[in-house]
């Protein structure tokens, strides 16, 4: 198959199938997107509306018409303001989750919900010119410095009030979200704050003896004990990849050996005879966790166009709709499978059309 075909099938699949059905049953009347559709692609409700997910399907609608679906901006736009007028706090912070009558049912901050908050509305200021995105996001960012900051370790909290084990998945999604930014309104503070995330990935989450990245850490960011100390995700290697050459891009330099560690140890411990990326390995590449999810088959898929393993990625969009996208009710995705390769789930997540977007995007976007 070629490139040229294959973005003819994520456009079908995308444009024609997917994006139709979200925008049309996975928002509700007050803005605010549900968390799944059923396999019949039917809204679930029932389920805690994370701030998380509002935000990352405000980048999805926004990214879509950047891409030239008209219809995403309008959308976006109505996700949007959800997000502003019922997820925000005083202080500057957001709740983590509402209801589906749109109360509060959980007001601590979480910083990966912050991340894609910031995320949110860099798509917001890129593609709809919102004159609100940048003044919240340097609001944001400020309260996360005031009130979440570590200045002993470095990084962030977690959460409010503090919680373990440390995670690098958060501070990686800050990552993404401030280079977001930065690429489209530079302000020293986005730096300020990406570089630490940086310097926490070479000094902390790294594991330079393995060359893998770690995800569960201490207070002070030495490695968690016990298994989870141990757990490794190839998809996060992929994902890390994709960042660190954004990084670069922006002017952040100095991490491409480890980048290409991390692209070795994953595509040599981390997939499985499918050719899809599996859940967990560990520290010496044993595989801890055999199944696989959807997000990490994206994160492999626009990481390896990106280091010009074109026709690994076309085999593994292959792949990808011959498993996680072979549903009945077209639009809609299997999300995770067991390392027997039997379907996990009984619904769809919303949460995961941040994953295909940000690959298909770069899909689409590969010169053909």
């Amino acid at each position: 198959m070629t490139l040229s075909t294959t973005q003819n099938r994520v456009r079908d699949w995308l444009f024609g199938q997917a994006l139709p059905l979200w925008a049309q049953v996975g928002i509700d009347a007050e803005g605010r997107f549900f968390e799944k559709l059923d396999f019949d692609g039917r809204p679930m409700v029932g389920a805690p509306r994370r701030t998380r997910v509002q935000a990352r399907q405000v980048y999805v609608f926004a990214e879509a018409a950047a891409l030239g679906w008209p219809e995403g901006a309008a959308v976006a736009q109505r996700g949007l303001d959800a997000l502003i007028r019922d997820y925000r706090r005083d202080d500057g912070l957001w709740v983590r989750a509402m209801d589906d009558a749109g109360a509060v049912i959980d007001a601590a901050p979480d910083l990966y919900d912050l991340a894609f908050v910031l995320f949110a509305l860099a798509a917001a200021h890129r593609v709809l010119h919102d004159e609100r995105a940048l003044p919240l996001a340097l609001s944001t960012l400020a309260a996360i410095e005031t009130q979440m900051a570590d200045p002993v370790h470095g990084g962030w909290q977690e959460a409010l009030p503090p919680v373990l084990p440390r995670r690098q998945n958060p501070h990686m999604h800050m990552l993404e979200a401030l280079l977001a930014w930065q690429a489209v309104a530079p302000d020293p503070a986005f730096e300020a704050a990406a570089r630490r995330v940086l310097d926490l990935f070479a000094t902390r989450f790294f594991d330079r003896e393995h060359l893998m990245l770690g995800e569960f850490f201490t207070a002070d960011w030495s490695i968690a004990p016990g298994g989870a100390g141990q757990v490794i995700e190839p998809g996060h290697h992929m994902e890390w990849i994709w960042l660190l050459d954004q990084a670069r891009r922006l002017g952040f330099d100095g991490h491409e050996r480890p980048a290409q560690a991390l692209f070795a140890s994953a595509l040599t411990n981390g997939v499985n005879p499918q050719g899809l990326m599996v859940r967990e390995i560990d520290r010496i590449g044993v595989v801890r966790d055999g199944g696989a999810r959807l997000w990490g088959q994206t994160e492999a898929l626009r990481t390896l166009l990106l280091r010009g393993r074109t026709d690994q990625a076309l085999t593994l969009t292959d792949t990808v709709f011959a498993t996680h996208l072979a549903t009945e009710t077209p639009g809609l995705w299997i999300d995770s499978y067991d390392a027997q390769g039997r379907p996990q789930d009984a619904s769809t997540p919303a949460s995961t059309l941040y994953h295909l977007m940000t690959a298909f995007s770069a899909l689409l976007t590969e010169p053909a």
